[in-house]
């Protein structure tokens, strides 16, 4: 990681891509020992794009798609045909490349800094901090994702204890947004009328004096259930788009013939590779939610067993022993098969002499 913000490696370095892309195709194996029987094991590591971590991944997605069933978050405003109050947002901070290298902005994602280095850290948990500072108290979840550049951008949804008002927008592509219109709350997120006028004389400027985010632009959505727009169940699902997709098993998501990640065409495949990579590399978790998230969605908490497990864990094996062990246990059942098939014939030959 420090030769990373350092610039001694770089995440667009083909070598470095294609020594991870090795890495999420080559299977380990963890080898656990039942404490009473002495039974053993092995199950397949989870890594970043295989079946056992989309599989766990898809697991998590499912069970905050059953929470916010039937769930609404967002109600109109009478004698209001375009705008909503919503208690959902979607924030998506990104980083501006005059400010920090694509290595430094994965780094300053991290809860805890880099030794030897003075690359920020903790953004995220500041930028949270501001937020409940405007809008009160509320849950978050967020997912670090990378753009197809290879530059990360977050996104943020936060289920607020107290709604906010919003506004229909047609952007020029046609697209349908929910705008927040408070003018109050609008100046506290740099989106107030003076900041755009600015932007149109100098975006730097916007940026530097942005009260809660000086790395880049930083964009808030209203999240609603309107045609044409994002549910709250759409927009929570949004984020696991690219951690429920196998990488390792045959289908248009497949690595097996790639060389590195640069230059793969698909925009959304490099997107989620450079997601996959930078998170990786920066020993970052790609989406995370607390108690606060899951209490204000009706996610019921997972039911735990009490009785303490019988299963211990040994070692990791790489695929290669995995595969040497399974081979000579395979033998060894085989001579285990030949030795009683010899006993039994055998006796049948001694009975039929007899």
């Amino acid at each position: 990681m420090l030769d990373l913000v350092e610039g001694n490696i770089s995440l667009l370095d083909s070598e470095l891509q294609a020594e991870f892309l090795d890495w999420v195709e080559s299977p380990d194996y963890n080898k656990f020992e039942n404490k009473e029987s002495g039974e053993c094991v092995y199950a397949q590591v989870a890594k970043r794009g295989n079946v056992p971590y989309a599989a766990r991944k898809t697991k998590n997605r499912n069970a905050l798609r059953d929470a916010l069933d039937g769930k609404v978050f967002d109600y109109p405003i009478p004698g209001s045909h375009d705008k909503r109050m919503t208690r959902l947002l979607l924030i998506t901070p990104t980083f501006a490349q005059y400010i920090l290298s694509m290595e430094e902005a994965w780094a300053s994602l991290r809860s805890t800094p880099i030794e030897g280095s003075n690359t920020p850290h903790n953004v995220l948990n500041k930028l949270n901090a501001n937020i409940t500072k405007i809008f009160g108290k509320h849950g978050t979840l967020i997912a670090k994702e990378a753009q197809s550049n290879g530059y990360p951008a977050p996104h943020i949804i936060v289920v607020l204890d107290r709604p906010v008002m919003v506004k229909r927008h047609i952007g020029k592509d046609g697209r349908v947004s929910w705008r927040i219109c408070d003018p109050h709350i609008l100046n506290r997120i740099g989106k107030g009328e003076l900041m755009r006028r600015l932007h149109r004389k100098n975006y730097m400027d916007v940026i530097a004096k942005n009260p809660i985010w000086k790395y880049g632009f930083i964009d808030f959505e209203g999240i609603v259930t309107d045609e044409g727009s994002k549910s709250g169940r759409d927009a929570v699902m949004y984020p696991f788009k690219y951690l429920v997709k196998c990488l390792t098993e045959d289908g248009s998501s497949s690595i097996k013939e790639l060389k590195d990640i640069s230059s793969v065409k698909d925009k959304s495949l490099r997107t989620m590779l450079f997601t996959h990579l930078g998170n990786k590399c920066f020993r970052t978790r790609d989406i995370s939610f607390g108690k606060g998230f899951k209490d204000r969605i009706g996610m019921l908490p997972e039911k735990k067993s009490e009785e303490p497990s019988q299963w211990k864990r040994i070692k990791t094996l790489t695929g290669f022993e995995y595969n040497f062990i399974k081979a000579v246990e395979e033998q060894k059942a085989i001579d285990r098969m030949a030795d009683v098939f010899r006993q039994q014939n055998g006796t049948i030959t001694r009975q039929g002499v007899t």
